[in-house]
């Protein structure tokens, strides 16, 4: 099944590795260092029109990526899970 994650972009739910808060991660500045673990700092895509809530980890093909959205993680699960 296919999620819409904001600005016209959807993604394969059974790519999905990760649903994160992106503010509970900030506050516990953390989030430098899960993009650092997951050596996807520099494949990051932002559709988040600068209001980011979620980062969404996902593997493609062997490749580890991340979404960034304006969608809460909570909104996002539940997209997934139908």
């Amino acid at each position: 099944m296919y999620v819409h994650i904001g600005k016209d972009m959807v993604i394969n739910s059974d790519n999905i590795i990760a649903i994160l808060d992106i503010e509970s991660l900030e506050k516990k500045k953390k989030l430098e260092e899960v993009l650092q673990n997951l050596k996807i700092s520099d494949k990051i895509i932002d559709v988040s029109e600068n209001n980011k809530k979620s980062l969404i980890i996902l593997k493609k093909k062997d490749i580890v990526l991340g979404y960034i959205t304006n969608i809460s993680s909570i909104t996002i699960a539940k997209r997934a899970n139908k």
